[in-house]
């Protein structure tokens, strides 16, 4: 046994590379990438020891091969010939390089192009209409969409009651809640219908409806005689079923009015969510279930789905999508919300409003245009499968605006990469295409300028 130990530590001596190795691939595994986390003997210990026997062994190496390096380059250019190899080498990598990037990027890795082909109409289940906001005319620009699936006329019936839930989430400032002027154009437009009642409704999940709705200042704006103003959290309650059984709930405690209301219009931020991949009309909904009983911020949906593996909300929001069908689909996208949405991530001003009555194409509509495929978005996919509308982008025809030309690629949540249609690195390369091509030409120019200039001082040399 002794025999093997000495052997061992032979071996170990020898190969000290390995244990280093070792050493900090345990210290990787144990902390992440948060050296702060190393706070246990044994994790100091492994730093100290990958440090030791890998770490410094390779900075002296690249030290030492620094130092033998920098006397043969100088050895190199002080010869004129062998220099100029060096540099005409240099200068052709380089420009075959660009060349071949700039063939990539221009054939093969176009965004526009693969979402032109993608979202290319071979058979259409619905219609989602997208259109810019120009000079702030938030009203003519959402009339113009609702006249590009068909009218107000062709969705909200003359004196019936009406119900538009906006995301009033918390007390914080678009694009974190809609904004009021979203919400006061479209009481306009309804109110050419004469409806019975307009519903402004929400369930905050932070703080109170109501007092939210004021400091984001939804008072006087939403002040009319048919409009009243709804806390979903509290009131009259009912139990409604979720048709043909839920995928998490079978059924839900709801505020009266939704049960009550003709029409239900979910008017949604265009924002990424940390949790569900991106936040649109579908997720909006989460706002129906009442604080009074499902707890803030809706703490009893959110621990439902973690105890039944529905690590996305997908279960959760197919489910109340289920229970009270939307019927219009508005998202606002004047200014967008990017990285760690849906309350910590950057505003993306892009200007567009998004509408269908579809909730699964208009919500895969912008997915897409986020830069998200809708395809692979947890909810959409689950939302076609329960039947409640289309994530295929070929089935989907847009009016107004093309997709490929409001297309804007989002930063996506921590983890959520594998859900953009296009990998990250694929955007800024695409975007940087025309000086990619200008560096290249000018690279190709240098490069045959270089072996001019030197043929012509070699002969001079000679002739001399």
């Amino acid at each position: 046994m002794t025999g093997k130990i000495e052997e061992l530590e032979k071996i170990l001596t020898r190969y000290t590379a390995v244990v280093g190795i070792i050493s900090l691939l345990w210290l990787m595994l144990r902390t992440g990438a948060k050296p702060s986390r190393i706070v246990y003997p044994c994790q100091r210990a492994a730093a100290k020891t990958s440090y030791t026997l890998l770490l410094y062994p390779l900075i002296t190496s690249m030290a030492h091969f620094s130092g033998a390096f920098v006397p043969y380059v100088y050895s190199v250019f002080s010869d004129y010939k062998r220099r100029n190899t060096v540099i005409l080498v240099s200068l052709l990598s380089s420009s075959v390089l660009l060349s071949g990037l700039t063939v990539y990027v221009y054939l093969l890795a176009d965004p526009v192009a693969v979402l032109r082909n993608r979202s290319t109409l071979t058979d259409r289940l619905t219609l989602v209409s997208v259109e810019r906001i120009k000079d702030g005319r938030v009203e003519d620009a959402l009339e113009a969409a609702l006249n590009g699936i068909g009218g107000i006329e062709s969705i909200v019936p003359e004196g019936s009651k009406v119900l538009i839930k906006p995301n009033v989430v918390r007390n914080q400032k678009p694009p974190d809640t809609i904004d009021p002027s979203m919400v006061k154009a479209l009481i306009n437009i309804i109110g050419r219908r004469n409806p019975s009642v307009i519903w402004v409704a929400e369930g905050s999940g932070e703080g109170n409806t109501t007092e939210n709705m004021r400091a984001l200042g939804y008072f006087p704006t939403v002040e009319a005689p048919v409009v009243k103003v709804v806390d979903l959290n509290y009131g009259e309650m009912v139990n409604v079923t979720v048709p043909r059984g839920g995928v998490i709930f079978q059924s839900f405690i709801l505020n009266h009015v939704l049960v009550e209301a003709d029409i239900f219009i979910s008017v949604a931020c265009l924002k990424t969510h940390d949790q569900a991949v991106v936040t649109l009309g579908m997720k909006n909904l989460v706002g129906l279930a009442p604080g009074s009983f499902y707890g803030f911020p809706k703490g009893v949906l959110h621990q439902t789905a973690a105890a039944k593996q529905d690590d996305h909300l997908a279960g959760v929001i197919v489910d109340l999508c289920n229970a009270r069908k939307i019927d219009l689909v508005i998202i606002d996208g004047r200014v967008g919300m990017e990285g760690q949405g849906p309350h910590n991530g950057t505003p993306v001003k892009l200007d567009l409003v998004i509408v269908g009555r579809d909730p699964v194409a208009t919500d895969s509509i912008a997915s897409a245009l986020m830069g998200f495929d809708p395809e692979k978005v947890p909810t959409l996919n689950l939302a076609r499968e329960k039947g409640l509308g289309t994530n295929d982008l070929h089935r989907i025809e847009v009016r107004g605006e093309r997709l490929e030309d409001v297309f804007h690629q989002f930063i996506p949540a921590s983890g959520h990469e594998s859900y953009q249609i296009f990998p990250p690195i694929l955007i800024p390369v695409y975007q940087w295409r025309n000086p990619i091509v200008y560096l290249g030409v000018t690279l190709w120019a240098s490069t045959l300028g270089f072996i001019l200039f030197s043929r012509k001082k070699l002969s001079r040399i000679s002739y001399a």
